[in-house]
């Protein structure tokens, strides 16, 4: 018996089957009822497969509408009318533009796609122009933030109808399938550039502890000194960018830029490295980049753009050249590290250093290498006395952290008596005192209560010069003001601050 092809086709789905049943029931009877007696004979219109299981024209041109717009939705964001690129966010397009800069870039992000007219105008229909609440199928609207959070993969994160940009970009090298580790190279760099073996185990702890945990903050800072040039300071500034990936880091030269009005760009990166960092004790950069350091919300600013508050989870290492002796004693912000070695550009030991990094450079260019320290940095346990939120001076036994915690102190304290005694001051005003801090000393001004005090000197309020509201001024401790004048032994007395008369003690 033959299955009638017409009458298929006329028939339901459930008559269909029923029909090839009996057919092939009938085949196995005469064949003595067993099934291995005779296959079941098949026909043309059981070969053919239901239309229902392949997608038809409609179902493909969906299916690749969602595709096109989920990427639309990961690329860009809008506000006030405007479209911003996510990965650039510092110049906006209006919708004209966007569709043209969108197809321009499709046929090589989707090239199995044909981008037919109907296509594209049902994409721009459902990402750009209607309204719905499938987040991952529209141009979300821009809060104006730009934040680095690490661990999250969304490009956006929403909240409360709007979404912030999220800058992290995972790294590409951290794609690779590679399990290995090994720290060996970098372990001989540390070695080569820190003289003090101290200073190695701090920076690969603080290095690992930062890239194992990349959501949080460290509050303190790398600064590595050397008084000469070309001892790979730059080189670990360069590494440690590319461990958290190009596109998560910034090099800086100088502390303006880190310090400047418009700070977005900078304020987006996980890891920035300064190189050039000359700074003044008491100066509001220096305060600034205090602020930068230990504080988990930040103002920012792009130009054209609103003053925002982002989260702030930016890692922090500094170059330079000078002793940094604007840093406060007990100054837990900072961790000096001295590179001062013998292969510097001009060393007795220069050309061996710089053969090996040559070879260094070589070697990290490479992803799968740079994929391998990852690994080894993700396993690396700190030492005991490590804490990336809370630095330990008491375990920092180096000789530049001696200096800076004692001796700063000392040398400045006695830099101040001599500058006194040298312009025969016996009493001054605290306006004169800030400028001999500032000017002279080139030191913090918020230093001086400390220093007068543990010279004994002491502070009073007096009118002078005509003015009808009282200042203060520091006295010697062998002499006072009185009457008008600065009153002290051998029949000293002379007028405030040696040409200021009319001191009159309030």
């Amino acid at each position: 018996m033959k299955v009638n092809e017409q009458a298929v086709d006329g028939m339901s789905e459930t008559d269909e089957r029923q029909l090839r049943r009996r057919s092939t029931g009938r085949r196995r009877q005469k064949a003595g009822g067993s099934e291995e007696a005779m296959p079941p004979a098949t026909t043309e219109a059981e070969v053919v497969e239901d239309p229902k299981d392949q997608p038809g024209e409609e179902n493909q041109h969906e299916i690749a509408k969602a595709a096109l717009c989920k990427d639309l939705a990961s690329k860009f964001v809008r506000k006030e009318g405007r479209f911003y690129r996510i990965e650039d966010p510092s110049s906006s397009m209006s919708a004209t533009d966007l569709k043209r800069v969108y197809a321009v870039d499709l046929p090589y992000t989707f090239p199995d796609i044909e981008m037919t007219d109907e296509l594209w105008r049902d994409v721009v229909q459902h990402a750009v122009e209607k309204v719905h609440s499938d987040r991952s199928q529209t141009i979300a609207v821009w809060d104006g933030r730009v934040e680095c959070n690490p661990g999250l993969s969304e490009g956006v994160i929403w909240h409360k109808g709007s979404a912030t940009i999220n800058s992290w970009i995972t790294p590409a090298y951290r794609n690779l399938d590679i399990q290995e580790t090994d720290s060996a190279l970098f372990d001989e760099l540390l070695e080569r550039i820190f003289v003090q073996p101290t200073d190695r185990v701090y920076f690969k702890d603080w290095l690992s502890a930062g890239i194992q945990n990349e959501h949080l903050k460290p509050v303190w800072a790398f600064l590595l000194y050397s008084q000469n040039k070309g001892t790979g300071k730059s080189t670990l500034l360069q590494t440690a960018a590319q461990l958290y990936g190009a596109k998560n880091s910034i090099t800086v030269n100088g502390i303006q830029k880190l310090t400047s009005r418009f700070n977005q760009t900078l304020m987006s990166k996980k890891f920035v490295g300064c190189e050039e960092v000359k700074l003044r004790p008491g100066t509001d950069a220096g305060n600034a980049i205090k602020a930068l350091i230990t504080e988990n919300n930040v103002a920012v600013e792009g130009k054209g753009k609103e003053v925002t508050q982002v989260n702030n989870v930016t890692a922090y290492v500094m170059t330079t050249n000078h002793y940094p002796h604007w840093i406060e004693p007990d100054d837990r912000r900072w961790y000096v590290a001295d590179a001062n070695h013998s292969g510097h550009a001009s060393g007795p030991d220069a050309e061996d250093f710089q053969s090996f990094m040559t070879h260094f450079h070589e070697q990290m260019s490479r992803r799968e290498v740079l994929a391998r320290l990852y690994n080894a940095l993700l396993e690396h346990r700190q030492s005991n006395s490590f804490n990336p939120r809370s630095m330990n001076m008491a375990a920092i036994d180096t000789p530049i952290m001696r200096r800076l915690a004692a001796g700063a102190g000392e040398v400045l304290q006695q830099e101040l008596v001599e500058l006194l005694a040298g312009r025969e001051l016996r009493a001054v005003a605290q306006t004169t005192l800030r400028k001999l801090f500032t000017v002279e000393l080139k030191a913090n001004p918020n230093r001086i209560t400390h220093f007068m005090n543990e010279l004994g000197w002491h502070a009073e309020k007096v009118k002078w010069g005509g003015a009808d509201y009282a200042r203060a001024v520091w006295v010697h401790p062998d002499y006072q003001v009185a009457h008008g004048r600065v009153i002290g032994p051998n029949g000293y007395d002379q007028p405030i601050d040696k040409g200021e008369d009319g001191v009159e003690l309030i």
